[in-house]
């Protein structure tokens, strides 16, 4: 269980992915050429990531006040970040299953060293886009007493769904990366509900280490 120091690291911890996802950006800026980014397009990766931020932790204090029982939020433990990271590294393996059998284009991915940079920013804006938003959405339209389970699969499905419709193929492909990625989001929306934001941003983190700097190096190498 979280007391009340727990409570206030869970929002410090926010503040700290806000500022390590910031300065990331602002660093990537500076190494990069102008060109067009993953899901980005030419929208400028410092502006884009600062808003989230500032945005975000609203959203987040809204979604903690009317759906959360934050004080019963599990404090994350040594044991809690091998068995996350475990969790990540799995959720890495359909993505790569479906790029063997069904390969994505080639520049899917940024690659090391700017990947290092680019995938911490480009995280916290994701987690705010297409989990905060949705769970604001979704403790504006009810409360803590009122919430189910069953709530919650419209905001799993946000990110999968917009995923898929952007698939670089419509046909088997999509309908794959739609599943993967209702997995994935599913898998977030339990790690917050249960140890907080924090937790759900790491969560991304591994699987983006895993998925798009690991594997998008090797795959170069592999499948083209």
């Amino acid at each position: 269980m979280a007391n009340s120091r727990d409570i206030k690291q869970l929002n410090t911890g926010y503040i700290g992915s806000s500022i390590t996802s910031s300065a990331c950006a602002m660093a990537f800026a500076t190494w990069h050429d102008g060109g067009p980014l993953p899901a980005l397009g030419r929208l400028p990766l410092p502006l884009t990531t600062i808003c989230a931020a500032i945005i975000g932790y609203p959203l987040l204090l809204f979604v903690q006040r009317r759906l959360m029982d934050v004080a019963a939020l599990s404090t994350f433990r040594r044991a809690d970040v091998i068995a996350l990271a475990g969790l990540g590294a799995a959720l890495a393996v359909p993505p790569v299953l479906i790029d063997i059998a069904i390969p994505f284009p080639h520049d899917i991915n940024v690659l090391p060293p700017k990947s290092f940079l680019f995938y911490p920013a480009i995280a916290l804006v994701a987690e705010v886009a297409l989990h905060l938003v949705p769970l604001a959405v979704l403790a504006a339209a009810t409360s803590r007493s009122k919430v189910s389970v069953w709530m919650f699969i419209p905001v799993v499905l946000v990110e999968p769904s917009l995923q898929a419709f952007f698939s670089f193929d419509a046909g088997l492909q999509a309908w794959l990366v739609l599943g993967n990625v209702s997995l994935i989001s599913a898998a977030q929306i339990w790690i917050f509900w249960h140890y907080g934001f924090t937790a759900m941003f790491a969560l991304r983190l591994v699987f983006y280490f895993f998925w798009h700097v690991l594997w998008g190096s090797l795959r170069l190498q592999l499948l083209l």
